[in-house]
């Protein structure tokens, strides 16, 4: 999982740690499957929610407010997704590793080509989330739009936040309603687009059955998408829901425009996606930041690996947090818990990302009680940011 997750392969993996190359074969070929993987991702990310710091990592009050952005990595080898693209790898190859992050914690993954558009996929890796965290509301950048993102997530029990730009344009352009055009012309801010309601009143049965299709994964819901968001001709149907879409848009637009807060939330929690970037381009700095993979499934293990190996060090982190909040809580030191709640788990320059790896001659646990301890003499009573 190292060698996959890290993009070193087992060639050298063998040549620092204490496994042989046929062991590392066996072990691969029995154990290291796409399913299995997955899994264990989401037994820490369900570890990790359990812990006490946890719960201060939500940005609102309604819930838990996640991030959607794609990360342009390099591949070694040339796939149908991994593709030549001048614009994002110059002469290389490379794919898009779409990540789910929810409160630090990359929570649902996948691999997408290059020249696909992020909006596609946005239903498809928030409705397929395995894990025990709940998602309140969903934030992306511009990407993440399409013609019938809102109304699907919207149905599904998802706010879909995306941070918008040129807003003034998006509201003059965007905004729709029932009523008659005329009624706002003296509003300051109105809508420029009237929607039927009689028409989708009428599709609404076959709308339900598009929707049923999507909650029974029946098909791939990316490609349900992909040909909704993208058919030149609109028959009524779909006409219908890209108006629906429309108006749940216009009630986020002005939302949007209305409370500071609310963009300032959507904006937190981008960052905390273009953090796990960061920490997951830190464990592929080791092989050149390139991933590893002959064929599509072999990239999305090493995809897998890597959101893995992530997983572990921000679950490490979490954990001593957790720890340090517990004592400091004990000894009634309000601001210095207040403190420990702000710190991001998302940090690995405490993290030898190289060197020797010892998996049988050195397997002596961590003693997290000792640690942190030490961690508190250290940083005595003056806890600030600087001493960490």
């Amino acid at each position: 999982m190292i060698s996959r997750g890290s993009g070193i392969g087992k060639s050298r993996m063998t040549d620092i740690s204490d496994i042989t190359l046929s062991e590392l074969d066996t072990t691969e070929n029995n154990f290291i499957r796409l399913e299995t993987l997955r899994k264990s991702n989401d037994q820490i990310v369900n570890c990790m929610a359990k812990l006490p710091i946890f719960k201060y990592y939500n940005l609102s009050d309604y819930g838990i407010h996640v991030s959607l952005d794609g990360q342009k990595i390099e591949s070694k080898y040339l796939t149908i997704k991994a593709r030549n693209s001048s614009k994002y790898f110059g002469r290389s190859k490379g794919v898009v590793s779409y990540t789910l992050v929810a409160n630090h914690v990359p929570i649902n993954t996948m691999i997408i080509g290059a020249n696909e558009h992020e909006s596609n996929y946005v239903f498809d890796i928030v409705y397929n989330n395995t894990t025990d965290i709940v998602i309140s509301a969903v934030s992306s950048d511009m990407h993440g739009i399409n013609r019938v993102n809102f109304f699907l997530l919207y149905m599904f029990g998802y706010w879909f936040t995306p941070r918008l730009t040129s807003i003034n344009e998006k509201a003059e352009k965007n905004l729709a309603t029932f009523s008659n055009l005329d009624k706002y012309k003296n509003f300051l801010i109105k809508p420029s687009i009237q929607v039927d309601q009689e028409a989708i009143k009428v599709e609404w049965d076959n709308v339900l059955r598009i929707l049923a299709s999507l909650a029974l994964k029946e098909t791939s819901q990316s490609i349900i998408v992909k040909k909704l968001s993208s058919y030149k001709s609109v028959d009524s149907t779909l006409k219908a829901m890209i108006d629906l879409d429309k108006l749940i848009m216009s009630s986020y637009i002005l939302d949007y425009i209305d409370d500071g807060n609310l963009r300032s939330i959507v904006h937190r929690a981008l960052n905390r996606g273009e953090s796990f970037h960061q920490i997951r381009s830190a464990i592929l700095q080791i092989s050149g930041r390139k991933l590893a993979g002959r064929n599509d499934i072999e990239l999305e293990i090493s995809n897998e690996c890597n959101r893995f190996l992530a997983n572990c060090i921000i679950y490490f982190n979490a954990y001593i947090l957790s720890d340090l909040l517990k004592i400091y809580e004990s000894k009634k030191q309000t601001k210095i818990c207040e403190l420990i709640k702000r710190l991001s788990p998302v940090a690995w320059q405490h993290i030898n990302m190289v060197g020797k790896f010892e998996f049988f001659t050195n397997q002596q646990k961590i003693d997290f009680s000792n640690l942190t301890e030490e961690l508190v003499k250290q940083l005595g009573e003056n806890f600030s940011f600087t001493k960490l």
